[in-house]
C-alpha cells in the first residue's frame, strides 16, 4: 500500500476502476480506500483529477450505488475533481467487454486527459 500511495500522491490523474459486486465495488478497492483515508485524510491526495470507470453484468442502474460509493471517497478528499464516469455494462464473461461502448469512451477519455 505504500507503493500505491506513493505513486497516487505522484499522480496528476487517478483512475478508479473496479466491477461491481453485488451492486458495490470489489474489496481491493474498498481496501485502498480504507487504507488511505484513516481518521483524517493523508497528505498529498489533495486537488487530484479522477475518473471513474465500473463494469458489471447487469446494466447502468445497478453500477450507481457502486458510482456513488466512489463519489463519497471523492467527497473526502480535499479539491478531488470527478473529471468522468465510464460504465462498462453487460460485462458477464471473459471477453464480454470487447467491443462494447465503454472501451472507446475510455479511449477517447484517455486521449483527451490534458
Amino acid at each position: 500500500m505504500v507503493q500505491v500511495l506513493d505513486k497516487m500522491r505522484s499522480a496528476d490523474v487517478i483512475v478508479l476502476a473496479t466491477p461491481v459486486y453485488f451492486y458495490t465495488m470489489c474489496a481491493q478497492m474498498k481496501t485502498m480506500i480504507d487504507r488511505t483515508l484513516g481518521g483524517a485524510q493523508r497528505t498529498g491526495l489533495e486537488n487530484k483529477k479522477f475518473y471513474l470507470i465500473v463494469t458489471a453484468a447487469d446494466g447502468k442502474a445497478a453500477m450507481e450505488r457502486t458510482v456513488d460509493g466512489l463519489r463519497g471517497y471523492l467527497e473526502c478528499l480535499p479539491g478531488a475533481k470527478e473529471m468522468g464516469v465510464i460504465y462498462g455494462a453487460g460485462a458477464w464473461q471473459l471477453g464480454d467487454i470487447q467491443g462494447n461502448p465503454a472501451m472507446q469512451e475510455a479511449y477517447k477519455m484517455g486521449k483527451d486527459i490534458c
